[in-house]
Parts: C-alpha cells; sequence; structure tokens
C-alpha cells in the first residue's frame, strides 16, 4: 500500500512538475520576504510596500493575462512595451487637448488592433518566425516616441486637464484583473477557440490538418492581446498620472519571466494555463518589492531573478532530450 502510494506521488509530481514549481516558488517568495525585511526594518506587507507590490502585479498580470492565448501558440509579442510607451503618451497628450481619455483609449486600441492582425497574421502568411514582425514593430514604435519626445521638447509629460484618481484604487485595479482573468479564463477553458489556440501550441502542422484556421486563431490571439496591452497602459500611466520616453520598459521580459516562474511552457500547447500568468506575476513583484527591502543592490535584483528564471526554465521546460522544448 504505502509503495502505490509512492508511486501516485511521484507520477503526480512528474505530471504536475509545472505546477508545483511555480505555485512552491510563490509560497517560497511569501515566507522568505515575509520573515526576512522585519530584521532590516522593513515590512513587505506594510501599506506602502504593499500598494507598490499591487501597482506591479496589476500592470504585469494584466499583460500577462492578455498574453496567454499568444505564448499557448508557442509565440511572444516582444513589442509590449515600446506600445505602451506609445498609448500612454497618446492618452496623456489628448486627455490634456480633449480634456478627456475616451480619444486617447480609442485610438491606442484602434493602434493596438491593427499591429495585433499583423503580428498575428504576417508570420503565417510571410512564413516568418512570428517574433520577427514585433520586432520591427517594436522598433517603429520606439523611433516613433524617441521623435515625439524630441518634439516635444521633454522626456517626460504630465496628465493635467482629468483626474486620473480613479486609477489609482486598489479596488479598481483588483477589480478589472479579476473581470479579465475570468473572461480569459472562459475563452480558454470552455470555448472551441481556446482549445483550437492550445492544439496549435501543441502541434501545428496536426491542427491545420484537422481544420483549423491557423491564420485566423493566431490573428484573435494577438488581438485579444493587443487590448490588453491598452488596458495595461492606462493603468501604467494612471498610476503616476503621466508618460515619458521610458514608460513601457522592460514589461515584454517581464511577462515573459512572470509566464515562464508561473509554470507556462515556453512552447505553448496543452500544459497552458492562464494561472500562469496571475502565480508568476505575483511571484515576480514580490521579487521586484522584497529583494532591495533585504539589502540587494539594484543593480544585482536583476542577476537574481535572471538565476531564478533559468532554473525554473531547466526545471519545467526540460525534454528527454535537451534542455528547452524547441
Amino acid at each position: 500500500m504505502e509503495e502505490i502510494k509512492k508511486n501516485k506521488v511521484s507520477e503526480y509530481l512528474k505530471t504536475h512538475i509545472n505546477d508545483v514549481a511555480s505555485y512552491g516558488g510563490l509560497i517560497f517568495c511569501i515566507l522568505v520576504f515575509t520573515i526576512i525585511p522585519p530584521f532590516f526594518g522593513e515590512n513587505i506587507w506594510s501599506q506602502a510596500k504593499l500598494a507598490n507590490i499591487i501597482s506591479n502585479v496589476i500592470v504585469t498580470a494584466l499583460l500577462s493575462v492578455g498574453a496567454v492565448f499568444v505564448y499557448s501558440l508557442g509565440n511572444m509579442d516582444i513589442s509590449i512595451g515600446a506600445q505602451i510607451r506609445v498609448y500612454a503618451m497618446l492618452i496623456v497628450l489628448l486627455g490634456n487637448v480633449t480634456g478627456s481619455l475616451l480619444p486617447g483609449i480609442l485610438i491606442s486600441a484602434a493602434i493596438a488592433i491593427v499591429i495585433a492582425i499583423i503580428n498575428g497574421g504576417a508570420g503565417q502568411v510571410l512564413k516568418v518566425h512570428p517574433i520577427i514582425p514585433s520586432l520591427v514593430f517594436m522598433m517603429i514604435l520606439q523611433g516613433v516616441s524617441s521623435i515625439a519626445y524630441a518634439k516635444l521638447g521633454s522626456r517626460n509629460i504630465t496628465l493635467r486637464s482629468v483626474d486620473f484618481s480613479a486609477f489609482k484604487s486598489t479596488g479598481l485595479m483588483v477589480l478589472v484583473l479579476v473581470l479579465e482573468t475570468i473572461v480569459v479564463s472562459y475563452l480558454f477553458y470552455f470555448t472551441k477557440f481556446g482549445k483550437n489556440a492550445r492544439a496549435i501550441g501543441a502541434n501545428a502542422l496536426a491542427a491545420e490538418q484537422c481544420g483549423i484556421n491557423l491564420l485566423k486563431f493566431k490573428v484573435i490571439s494577438y488581438v485579444i492581446m493587443g487590448v490588453m496591452v491598452v488596458v495595461a497602459a492606462i493603468f501604467q500611466m494612471g498610476y503616476t498620472g503621466s508618460a515619458s520616453d521610458s514608460t513601457g520598459t522592460g514589461f515584454e521580459m517581464n511577462v515573459m519571466i512572470a509566464l515562464i516562474l508561473g509554470g507556462m511552457p515556453l512552447s505553448g500547447g496543452m500544459r497552458s494555463k492562464v494561472s500562469c500568468a496571475v502565480v508568476g506575476s505575483f511571484t515576480y513583484s514580490i521579487l521586484a518589492v522584497g529583494l532591495p527591502l533585504i539589502g540587494v543592490p539594484t543593480n544585482m535584483t536583476f542577476l537574481i531573478k535572471s538565476i531564478i528564471f533559468i532554473v525554473v526554465v531547466l526545471f519545467t521546460c526540460r525534454k528527454k532530450n535537451g534542455v528547452l522544448p524547441r
């Protein structure tokens, strides 16, 4: 009987290694940064630090949950950070001119959908790696934002004509994240679209031979992420009430790291889960806020997070014949 139990535990660990690693990592981070920081005179769960964690979690999680469909395909979009920079700038500029955030949000959403359609369709139509179109857009948007800020004569612009205090509300941020997670989870787990997206990530050729329209599902996946990028840009801009030439910097890597820390396989497929985005975002944000509290220099935090990231990748993405899925 005991041998049977051991075999069941062993089999469960093999089957759910991603979940064990991701949830275990989150619990470990919570315990470590709850116990150690007080010895340094800091408390990670103080009101100020908790607000910082939540603001970090919300923006990263909004992006990560929105990116689940794209990552389930085995793809990624590295233009996210540049998109946020441009959208935040548009929302602030048009908000100051019109006295409303709506024009900037609508224009940003339209641009995001166009970029998503191109990012999602170009790889399939032109037969190039899906990351190439997003790389092109990253450079284009970085150039556009650089020129715009140079013309404005300032590296930072402040929202003056609109009340943005609502976007600092913890309740609103959490509510939006919960609603997004519920909607994305429903689409991902309980609709044909979600099942087909995972099937494409598992084996695109087999999915196509089964009659799945790869172009259609890839484009829709990128459109979903594009809309979520705009939502994240609104909260990123609203939390500070400003936009700058550094807004959104590194978010594309934050999303990838958060998803991997949450147990998302790099190759996508049937093991992809929405929970990976939420768990990974909390883990990443606690690391970002907690490491400086225990005296780790800022430049060293990146090294530590990189080491943790590599370890998680090696444990969760390993195959019998190699380290990475592909």
